[in-house]
């Protein structure tokens, strides 16, 4: 984990100057940019991992339940906040417009980010509500927002893409043998009796995310 971790940061860095010079407040322009073609949906399985650990938690009611959620957001860092919101740019950055209205394009690349951005700093701020013993209603009031920021995002790219992103979360989740959220060398590649093998297809997903770090943000 510490490897992926020091292979994401540098992966950061290296990349920081491909962020999005996303303006702090758009016009509202009234339509949808028109969008000629949408990158590969790669990046979008970890942001999905985050949308599924919102949905675990909107159900934690008991001691119990809060106590596992407690240790679950706890191991998500600033840094692997930082990871998620680069993972957003990246995606929002490969979007090909084919709209003629430059202000309708960084009005929804800025709307977009804002999404990813307000999802991820709801994480935080949960993660620090747990950390405090806080009552439920200020831990779900933040789960909430961690969902509905995250469905916008996922609203705005096509639902094939968002289908092929959820199964393969899925996929992955259900690898997680030991049920620690971090998908390990040996689960990627170890298929149980009752289990079926990756398609080559998604086993390539896999691969590109961890080999850049990101490994341990696909099933937080």
């Amino acid at each position: 984990a510490s490897n992926g971790r020091s292979r994401r940061e540098s992966v950061l860095q290296g990349l920081s100057t491909l962020s999005l010079a996303l303006p702090a407040e758009a016009e509202d322009t009234r339509r949808l940019a028109v969008v000629e073609m949408y990158p590969p949906f790669t990046s979008l399985v970890p942001l999905f991992g985050v949308f599924s650990l919102a949905q675990s938690a909107a159900q934690a009611s008991s001691a119990d339940d809060l106590a596992k959620m407690r240790q679950r957001f706890g191991k998500l860092s600033d840094t692997d906040l930082d990871a998620y919101r680069f993972l957003c740019t990246q995606y929002i950055g490969l979007i090909r417009y084919a709209d003629p209205d430059e202000k309708v394009i960084s009005f929804d690349k800025a709307a977009r980010f804002k999404a990813c951005d307000d999802a991820m700093a709801a994480v935080r701020r949960a993660r620090e509500v747990l950390a405090t013993e806080a009552e439920k209603v200020a831990f779900q009031k933040e789960v909430s927002s961690i969902g509905v920021n995250l469905a916008s995002f996922f609203a705005l790219i096509p639902k094939e893409d968002f289908k092929k992103a959820q199964d393969l979360s899925q996929k992955l989740q259900a690898l997680d043998t030991d049920k620690d959220f971090r998908l390990s060398d040996e689960e990627a590649k170890t298929v149980r009796s009752s289990g079926q093998p990756l398609p080559q297809e998604d086993s390539d997903v896999v691969d590109a995310l961890r080999k850049v770090g990101f490994g341990d943000l696909l099933i937080p």
